[in-house]
């Protein structure tokens, strides 16, 4: 069955805002189901591989956008779980120089790629690997050999920093760690090295933005706010919002109390995307995520189809937004 389709919101917004969602390991013909149903643009690791280099070609080539992710997954790293925590397990000390070489051959590999995210959060330590070991003055140079060669094969290209700071991780404000690693970043001269900066935005998995969580004085809407505007008040960049989104079920093993659903679901894209759009400064908002799970020990539905590719209400609501703008 197909679910009931939210009502649209109605806010002042800006216009020509990217809309997309994180596609996962999708093969080709669900993918162009989502693109069937309004899905647009898929963001997604990049792989040196023929298999991953022929699925990129058959997006492009049939109107559906990418947004290349250059990270572990490009520098062939592998990770196993352990004691709930991702760890690296191979390809885990390379160099900079490799990080070099690899950037190079992947945009010579994918041209028709045009909007490129340098690394997904390089500021949490189950993503750090090789030369990416934490440091931020690492991943500022990553970001500026990186950004060369993007711009000196296709200026056109847009370069998206920071990797995804996530703006909200529960409390009472933002969370200031990953704004303090930016501002660190900042002071080396990122600003010269990419075209605007990607940013998460999450809220605990169970509290829309005009919601206060517990413990707070102000609902989360008006923390995103802050955040957003210390983001741009420092660097003066567009803003993607690479990762946004909330889960369609319960919450096993957070907060049984405060259980999503369906319609939460719906109405935390809405709300979200309206906040998102009303800025001037926003370029780009990326659903997290298109038919996903985040797997044990929570087992959350993220996606906006089901997993055997139902939409959801959140689905006909990403539609709605795409279509007022």
């Amino acid at each position: 069955m197909l679910f009931a389709a939210s009502q649209p919101h109605h806010t002042a917004r800006n216009a020509g805002i990217v809309f997309g969602a994180d596609g996962g390991s999708m093969n080709y013909s669900q993918m162009a189901f989502a693109r069937s149903m309004g899905i647009g643009y898929d963001r997604l690791d990049i792989e040196m591989n023929n298999s991953f280099h022929s699925y990129v070609e058959n997006l492009t080539s049939n109107n559906i956008s990418v947004l290349g992710i250059i990270d572990y997954r490009t520098m062939n790293v592998s990770f196993s779980s352990k004691n709930g925590a991702l760890e690296c397990v191979s390809n885990c000390n390379w160099t900079l120089s490799e990080w070099n070489s690899t950037v190079s051959n992947v945009i010579r590999a994918y041209p028709m790629i045009h909007v490129w995210e340098i690394w997904n959060e390089p500021q949490f330590p189950e993503f750090q690997d090789g030369f990416n070991n934490g440091s931020v003055h690492n991943y500022y140079l990553m970001l500026k050999s990186a950004y060369t060669r993007i711009k000196a094969y296709d200026p056109k290209d847009t370069v998206l920093c920071l990797g995804g700071d996530n703006i909200y991780e529960g409390g009472g404000t933002p969370w200031m760690y990953g704004y303090y690693w930016a501002e660190q970043l900042w002071g080396y001269g990122a600003g010269k090295y990419c075209s605007a900066i990607s940013l998460h935005a999450y809220t605990g998995f169970e509290y829309l933005p005009s919601q206060v969580p517990y413990g707070s004085s102000r609902s989360v809407g008006s923390i995103f706010n802050q955040s957003l505007s210390m983001y741009e008040n420092l660097t003066g960049k567009p803003i993607w919002i690479t990762e946004v989104g909330m889960p369609s079920n319960n919450l096993t093993g957070i907060a049984p109390g405060l259980a999503s659903s369906y319609a939460k679901q719906s109405e935390f894209l809405n709300q979200s995307f309206d906040l998102f759009a009303s800025k001037p400064y926003v370029a780009g908002i990326f659903w997290f995520n298109i038919n996903g799970y985040i797997d044990k020990p929570y087992n959350l539905s993220m996606g906006l189809f089901t997993r055997n590719f139902t939409p959801k209400p959140a689905l006909y609501a990403f539609r709605s937004q795409e279509d007022r703008n």
